[in-house]
């Protein structure tokens, strides 16, 4: 069995508690105080998420977050190319999903 990537929100087995971990990094980018990047679909990363996460993170295993952020829930549904989002920090995602984590006792 292949192991999961440590940053794979499918290390969140249960769909409601991935749902509450989702949750939990939209209302961090939608508060106002948090710093953020502000990241724009290049024409190339139309149907590539894992290139926008690859640009903006070094790593393709926050594709799942690129989702998350445009709004696009199926990887097989177009990015907004040209569109501006706001993107937390790798730094955040890591701390966020290891308490998470910690705290769910997953």
């Amino acid at each position: 069995m292949a192991k999961i990537p440590r940053l794979s929100e499918l290390n969140i087995e249960d769909d409601v508690l991935r749902g509450v971990f989702y949750g939990r990094v939209m209302d961090y980018i939608n508060d106002p105080e948090s710093p953020y990047m502000s990241v724009t679909i290049r024409p190339n990363e139309e149907y590539r998420p894992d290139l926008v996460s690859y640009r903006v993170y070094g790593t393709v295993e926050l594709r799942w977050l690129v989702g998350l952020m445009c709004a696009i829930s199926d990887e097989a549904e177009p990015l907004p190319v040209g569109e501006s989002f706001k993107f937390p920090d790798s730094l955040w995602i890591r701390q966020a999903m290891r308490q998470f984590l910690d705290d769910m006792g997953l």
